[in-house]
């Protein structure tokens, strides 16, 4: 099974830039008459649609600021430390979490992980992780 979230957005601008241009997501492809956009990263999809596009809505409620109440996102990436870097020097203060390094026991045997969490502009929660080589 693969999972592709799809996260509703008050400004698609802002969160392309958001996750484009500094979380260095790519476009796979967009429907501009929808504000919807469909981004990719090392393997890992993501929807984005405004709520003020030209399409149906799957809401279950009223949206409110955060937008991602009680639910974080973990991706795993391959350069956690160059990716800390560009968000430190292009958007600081979406930095949630600052890099920290966790440890944990994993079949008996102990894994170190790097990891941060940036908050979207919406108030969605990403923590990207590298385990790091023993």
């Amino acid at each position: 099974m693969r999972v592709v979230p799809e996260l509703y957005c008050q400004s698609i601008k802002d969160n392309i830039m958001f996750f484009v241009d500094i979380l260095g997501f790519a476009i796979k492809y967009q429907r501009e008459e929808e504000e919807f956009v469909y981004l990719t990263r090392e393997g890992v999809d993501l929807m984005l649609e405004g709520v003020g596009g030209n399409s149906r809505k799957w809401l279950t409620g009223d949206l409110e600021y955060p937008f991602g109440r009680g639910v974080n996102f973990q991706w795993d990436v391959s350069d956690i430390n160059a990716l800390y870097s560009t968000v430190q020097s292009k958007a600081p203060s979406s930095i949630f979490l600052p890099m920290e390094r966790k440890s944990y026991s994993v079949d008996g045997k102990t894994v170190t992980q790097a990891q941060f969490i940036v908050e979207s502009p919406d108030g969605y929660l990403f923590r990207f992780c590298e385990d790091e080589r023993q």
